[in-house]
């Protein structure tokens, strides 16, 4: 059985957070839904049955790459009743895709949709959107939309960009003296480490539910000059990235792009108020053509 979303008529800015801080804020300001990427899965079954008692409509995301034998956490994801699931592999989409009654998918920018042939083909698969992936420049962008199903392409229009996924854990290399889950002590649920650069960008590592490091960008990256374009082409799912926010710098990011989406403000006022400090200084990201010279 196949479910989708249908598209509503306004577009949604949707949050994704990794916080039970940056779910209270999202939560606080009233967001009509939420994505949740949690370290943990009792924290995360939590933070579920919490926004859906403050209304909200609850999407959980699954983890980046597969293994063999990890379908168990895809149906750890399903049992929590979700109303949808971000769905970041291809393991994944076949599981929820097979189920009686799957909840609604959305496809992740991991799946790698960079053209219309693509996302035709992988809507059909059982998604009700697609987020476009993150290597394509604005024009690529707009001209996937012209032929993209209306309304069932999704943009992040603001992230702290992945700059790499590996099964190798800093936590348990810098913090223990294990190797694994099982030895290492977990030092993941108490610390918190990042990664300096040669110009001293602090660049946050997080574990996921697979004991697995991703490696995000220290500055956030905005599109919010292309959403003029984007809601005039169609797109009604706005996706907000959050990684380690604050309630405060939640709250702001959430209530800035929530403004842009209603055209109350620009987008230049958007990077303005988002760019709450200089480790959060927003920038035009990778959505965006570079001059090519002759």
């Amino acid at each position: 059985m196949r479910v989708v979303d249908k598209p509503g008529e306004r577009p949604q800015v949707v949050p994704l957070c990794r916080t039970d801080a940056q779910l209270d804020a999202v939560l606080d300001a009233g967001v009509a839904e939420v994505e949740l990427d949690w370290m943990e899965l009792v924290g995360l079954a939590k933070a579920v049955e919490r926004a859906k008692k403050r209304g909200a409509r609850v999407g959980v995301a699954t983890v980046r790459v597969q293994k063999p034998g990890e379908e168990r956490i895809d149906a750890h994801l399903a049992r929590l009743e979700p109303d949808h699931v971000l769905v970041r592999s291809w393991g994944s989409l076949a599981y929820f895709a097979a189920l009686d009654k799957p909840p609604a998918l959305h496809g992740d920018f991991s799946l790698n949709v960079a053209n219309s042939i693509t996302a035709a083909w992988v809507l059909e698969r059982g998604l009700a959107t697609v987020t476009a992936a993150h290597d394509l420049d604005r024009e690529q962008l707009l001209a996937m939309l012209a032929y993209a199903p209306r309304g069932r392409v999704a943009v992040t229009i603001h992230h702290h960009i992945p700059t790499f996924h590996t099964e190798h854990c800093v936590y348990a290399h810098l913090l223990s003296d294990g190797k694994d889950f099982r030895t290492c002590g977990r030092p993941c649920e108490k610390h918190e480490v990042a990664l300096r650069d040669r110009v001293d960008l602090v660049h946050p590592v997080v574990v996921d539910v697979g004991c697995r490091n991703t490696v995000f960008n220290a500055q956030a990256q905005s599109a919010a000059s292309l959403v003029p374009d984007l809601l005039s082409r169609g797109v009604q799912r706005l996706r907000v990235e959050l990684v380690r926010e604050s309630a405060s710098e939640t709250a702001r990011v959430i209530a800035a792009y929530r403004a842009l989406a209603t055209g109350e403000i620009t987008p230049a006022e958007v990077v303005r108020r988002a760019a709450t400090h200089e480790q959060f200084g927003v920038t035009r990201g990778t959505m965006r053509t570079l001059t090519v010279l002759p």
